[in-house]
């Protein structure tokens, strides 16, 4: 419950993202950062200091920064929004058990959510489409959760095997073909008609067919693997069909109408409301967490999670 509580800490108003994150983080609790780490893709690195055992204040969320909420149906990113005046005074309650040598993004706001957190020793903001501004055989561990939102994977793969030492190992999260298909755009896609069109717009708002440039079976994604000299040392999948079905759709439509109604409460109010809020989606992702961890067969889940070594 310690994981659940944590995620829905930080993610409260979109309890369908701490679901999926939970999810991950089981799916790589065996992946270990090791000597010097890179972080490709940090984000704002609440994910990663989470799973790094660290503990946030009840009073901090992921959405104290979004902006363009008006743009929020027309695809506009939120989150890429930061503002030195809403900073709580110590988002951090407990220390992550461990640093992160390096949290590489290409946006500097992310970056300066992700430097509150004390998980990176180092932030560097830039392209990961590009080479990276790193030396050859200079990291022991890579983990990156965004491979798939790259224009070219085979090139990011080959730039992760310059950068890593011999021996050294990477982790990634990658969709799998089976993600498009558990998708209410994939259900109704022979609905031609303009409502059914602007209905799914509104839910998907670009996820799938925009964000998510490649998706793989596991053979395709191993044999890009094997092309840039990485040797896959662990492969697994997770994301049953139910989840992605949750997740789908979650609190997503309303979300830029709960970020309006939360901020128009003071905190006091506010807080009251965010910790019963949590008490019951807990309540909630709890079961459907143990539906994905008890599940036998996952050969068809949508995502997988492999792990390299140079």
């Amino acid at each position: 419950m310690m994981l659940t509580e944590q995620l829905l800490t930080a993610f409260w108003l979109r309890p369908e993202t701490a679901l999926w994150r939970a999810i991950d983080i089981h799916a790589m609790r065996n992946f270990k950062f090791a000597g010097r780490s890179l972080d490709l893709g940090c984000g704002d690195g609440t994910f990663s200091f989470i799973r790094a055992g660290g503990k946030l204040n009840k009073d901090f969320d992921v959405f104290q920064h979004v902006g363009k909420l008006d743009q929020f149906f027309a695809n506009v990113d939120v989150f890429d929004a930061y503002y030195e005046e809403k900073h709580i005074s110590n988002p951090v309650l407990k220390r992550s058990d461990y640093e992160i040598s390096v949290g590489f993004d290409q946006k500097q706001t992310l970056l300066s959510k992700a430097s509150r957190l004390g998980l990176y020793q180092e932030l560097i903001i830039g392209d990961a489409n590009s080479k990276l501004p790193f030396n050859s055989s200079s990291f022991d561990t890579v983990f990156s959760n965004i491979i798939y939102w790259l224009d070219h994977p085979d090139f990011a793969f080959s730039e992760i095997y310059r950068v890593l030492d011999k021996n050294g190992k990477a982790g990634f999260m990658l969709p799998n073909t089976t993600l498009q298909n558990y998708t209410l755009s994939s259900f109704f896609c022979d609905k031609k008609s303009r409502k059914f069109i602007d209905m799914l717009a509104l839910l998907d708002r670009g996820r799938v067919s925009e964000n998510i440039k490649h998706a793989k079976p596991q053979g395709e994604w191993f044999n890009l693997l094997k092309a840039a000299g990485l040797n896959v040392v662990h492969h697994s999948n997770h994301l049953v069909e139910p989840i992605i079905r949750i997740w789908d759709v979650g609190l997503r439509p309303l979300f830029p109408l709960l970020i309006r109604m939360t901020n128009s409460m003071d905190e006091k109010e506010k807080n009251f409301v965010k910790e019963e809020w949590v008490e019951l989606f807990g309540k909630i992702i709890e079961p459907i967490l143990e539906l994905e961890l008890q599940c036998a067969d996952k050969t068809n889940a949508a995502f997988h999670f492999i792990v390299v070594e140079k």
